[in-house]
């Protein structure tokens, strides 16, 4: 039995047959068009041929075919109506060459009234094909059957890329080598991280420069979103490093999309680290106090394998938890934790160098002068950066110094010492003595300095010293 798709004036296609749509929500339809073209009369009417058993087929159905993405799947003809599209940066899949196709039911509109979490009319489908080395080894279908319901599916090619079957995931010999097919659970784990569960295709990903087919822009032009953004395209601002937009890119569509983000099922909401970009702050203002930054920069992790180790060190990627699984594979020493067995050895260097350019914050020495002063350690600090470091102090010139500074503030401030506080006033005699003594005292002082004065006068003139840093 024929499918019948629908293609109208504008480009627009609806598959239908037997319910098969109506189950996800689309237009059923009978064999001779009849009701589409009640409810589009001004619409053509090609017919897709498909197989008879696709008539009762389940959703999502045993084949590739079924799916509707092919309207000849031998000579590989994308059928009318499933629009190509292409994120401005793709998810890495270690090196493997992708495809994206998106089917929107007729008349209906995407509610992105929250950006960050788009919400698809029922009937959308989303396929992604992968490659390797030129042949077909997966696609995948995303179909949302009802309302907050999406069905789910991967399907295998065979050899010589006639078919395609549902698959429940694993390794499969690929080349010399094998190759890892997504089971459902490990798709459920990262698209959990979306409410409507689809990732790449979003506000970000469309709206920054170089997503081609249906972006950002084209949805906007062909009113196909509820509350179109009034500027485009989007632009990831700097945070004074002048390499932050393609890191952040980066670790928003590998690590943001689907589990580091603030929606609470997301599979690493718990960690307290986002990585997800915010489409509406990106129109280039500065990109500091964003998720990306605040939970990254300084922050030490909280999951129990790494505990105490901290997410980012501005200019030491090494010692960067963050780089070190984004640079790593191993089970449990990675990120992303599935879906990855190789480095993306293309663009990990962006993130390194961006935290490397990060500037390295001094700690405070000794809590820092109040009023904007600059202690005594700060001048010390920037005159090692200059290469002009002053000598050194010994403790003990220091604590000489220190209570020489507590003599002069007594001084200056009237005080007295504990000692003379509590002692008892003097009698007549006693202060007597005391005065006695004091004469005597400053007589025997007097005659020395006359002393020292003569030898001085009998020796040898002493030449002035040098500025400091002269040698004589």
């Amino acid at each position: 039995m024929a499918l019948v798709a629908l293609l109208s004036a504008c480009g627009r296609t609806s598959l239908s047959t037997n319910g098969l749509d109506a189950a996800a929500g689309g237009l059923a339809a009978n064999t001779d068009g009849g009701a589409i073209k009640d409810a589009f009369p001004t619409a053509d009417l090609i017919a897709v041929e498909l197989p008879p058993e696709c008539a009762t087929a389940t959703v999502p159905p045993a084949t590739l075919i079924c799916t509707g993405l092919y309207s000849d799947i031998v000579t590989k003809q994308i059928a009318p109506g499933i629009e190509p599209y292409a994120p401005a940066v793709p998810l890495w899949s270690d090196g493997a060459q992708k495809q994206r196709w998106i089917r929107l039911p007729p008349g209906q509109i995407i509610d992105n009234s929250n950006p960050d979490e788009w919400t698809f009319p029922v009937g959308t489908k989303v396929w992604k094909e992968f490659s390797r080395d030129g042949r077909r080894v997966e696609t995948r279908l995303w179909q949302k059957a009802a309302t907050n319901y999406w069905v789910d599916a991967t399907y295998a090619w065979n050899a010589d890329e006639s078919s395609a079957v549902q698959s429940p995931g694993g390794d499969i010999p690929l080349g010399t080598g094998t190759y890892h097919i997504p089971t459902p659970d490990e798709c459920q784990d990262c698209h959990r991280g979306r409410t409507d569960r689809i990732l790449g295709f979003e506000q970000v990903l469309l709206g920054l420069a170089g997503a081609t087919g249906l972006n950002l822009d084209q949805l906007i032009a062909e009113h196909r979103l509820s509350t179109p953004p009034t500027s485009t395209p989007l632009v990831i601002g700097d945070d004074g490093t002048g390499l932050a937009a393609p890191a952040l890119a980066w670790l928003h569509v590998n690590c943001g999309t689907t589990c580091h983000n603030r929606n609470s099922n997301a599979m690493a909401w718990s960690t307290g680290m986002f990585l997800r970009l915010e489409p509406t702050v990106l129109d280039g203002r500065s990109v500091a106090g964003i998720d990306s930054l605040t939970t990254t920069i300084g922050a030490v992790a909280v999951t129990p394998a790494w505990t105490g180790q901290t997410r980012i060190l501005p200019g030491d990627p090494a010692h960067s938890l963050l780089y070190k699984l984004i640079s790593h594979r191993g089970t449990g020493d990675q990120m992303p934790p599935i879906a990855t067995s190789v480095v993306d050895e293309a663009d990990i260097p962006l993130v390194e160098a961006w935290i490397e350019e990060m500037a390295v914050a001094s700690p405070p020495i000794d809590g820092g002068a109040k009023d904007g002063g600059v202690t005594d350690a700060a001048r010390t600090n920037d005159a090692r950066k200059e290469g002009t470091t002053p000598p050194e102090q010994d403790a003990g010139s220091r604590g000489a110094d220190a209570a020489t500074d507590r003599r002069e503030g007594d001084v200056r401030q009237g005080a007295t010492s504990p000692a003379d506080a509590a002692a008892p006033p003097l009698d007549v005699a006693s202060q007597s003595e005391v005065h006695d003594a004091t004469e005597a005292e400053t007589e025997t002082t007097a005659a020395t300095a006359a002393t020292n004065a003569a030898e001085v006068s009998d020796a040898q003139p002493i030449e002035p010293s040098p500025p400091f840093g002269v040698t004589p």
